[in-house]
């Protein structure tokens, strides 16, 4: 039995949406070879299936990352969920849900997805990893544009225009706003905390652990927190707001700094060392600090997010600090 066969590169399918569909081909792989059922031509076809193609092979590490992770889990738990016979896959499905969240009771990272995001994440329609930046023309004709470790979900139908943003951050450019034809469908961003209503504009919406927060590059929109009383708040080009589940911030003037990713830049005016790092490690793998000794030290530039090791090189030339570190996944700036 063949759970999915690649569809390759067809005629009018993006990039982006050939990435979704091979995860959810390694999805159906991995639930097939773990149900018990999996027979020796099953693990044939899968193997001509991871072979046939480098992205394949991409999608499949996840999983290896995730047998790794359940080497670590209390044997009783992963053999419940792995080892089960007859089982259907939407059944090995939920079962890894439901260790994922056995895991993080314990204490255990759910290490395929970010911290908040979780299998939902890993699981979107379309994501980006560390440092990677991806465009997606929509099928109304909006543009949506995803920053590093981002996750979304992508839902049309004849009454509205969906987007659930899982975690991280995207630029949203509304079918009107991009020169296409007026399209009387709610277009609405969804985040834990609350939604964004766009009307007809550019923005951007960011998602992290506590709260969301929306910048307004063109035009409006109305933003309204999942729990609060109802009300909403309505932002103007040029304002950003912040909001969690319960409250809204009030409207403040947009900071150039948090939009300039769209550029492929970080530009930053007499920041903290400390919050530039924070900014700079979103996009790099591994482990980078900042020592308190130098943490409040003011830094202005402009530093490429597409190559942090660029970006690191020039803070440590125009300012007193100096790269401690083993390797460029364990780095911490200190004083020179």
């Amino acid at each position: 039995m063949n759970p999915a066969s690649s569809t390759g590169d067809r005629p009018g399918h993006t990039a982006a949406g050939a990435e979704a569909r091979i995860r959810k081909e390694a999805i159906a792989w991995y639930a097939r070879l773990c149900s018990g059922e999996a027979t020796d031509a099953d693990r044939a076809d899968w193997q001509r299936w991871h072979e046939a193609h480098p992205d394949h092979q991409r999608a499949w590490r996840h999983f290896d990352a995730l047998a790794g992770m359940l080497q670590r889990v209390p044997g009783h738990l992963a053999a419940s969920t792995l080892q089960a016979s007859r089982r259907s896959r939407r059944r090995v499905l939920r079962s890894f849900a439901a260790l994922v969240g056995v895991g993080t009771a314990a204490g255990l990272s759910w290490q395929i997805g970010s911290q908040h995001g979780g299998m939902q994440a890993w699981l979107a329609d379309y994501r980006t990893g560390t440092g990677e930046r991806l465009t997606v023309m929509l099928d109304d004709g909006s543009e949506l544009t995803l920053n590093t470790r981002t996750a979304v979900d992508v839902s049309m139908d004849g009454a509205s225009r969906r987007i659930v943003l899982r975690e991280g951050e995207i630029l949203v450019q509304t079918a009107a706003r991009n020169g296409g034809a007026k399209d009387g469908r709610p277009f609405t961003v969804h985040t834990p905390h609350g939604r964004v209503l766009a009307l007809g504009t550019r923005f951007t919406v960011r998602c992290e652990a506590g709260d969301t927060m929306v910048s307004v590059l063109q035009d409006a929109v109305e933003i309204q927190a999942s729990q609060g009383d109802g009300r909403s708040v309505r932002l103007q080009a040029g304002q950003r707001a912040t909001f969690s589940r319960a409250a809204l911030q009030s409207p403040q003037q947009v900071d150039p700094a948090l939009v300039s990713w769209v550029g492929g830049s970080l530009v930053v005016e007499s920041w903290r060392l400390e919050d530039v790092v924070h900014e700079l490690r979103r996009y790099r793998p591994g482990r980078l600090v900042c020592d308190p000794a130098v943490a409040d030290l003011r830094v202005s530039g402009v530093f490429p997010l597409a190559d942090t090791e660029k970006a690191l090189a020039v803070i440590t030339r125009a300012f007193p600090v100096r790269q401690l570190g083993m390797s460029r996944y364990w780095v911490t700036l200190a004083p020179a």
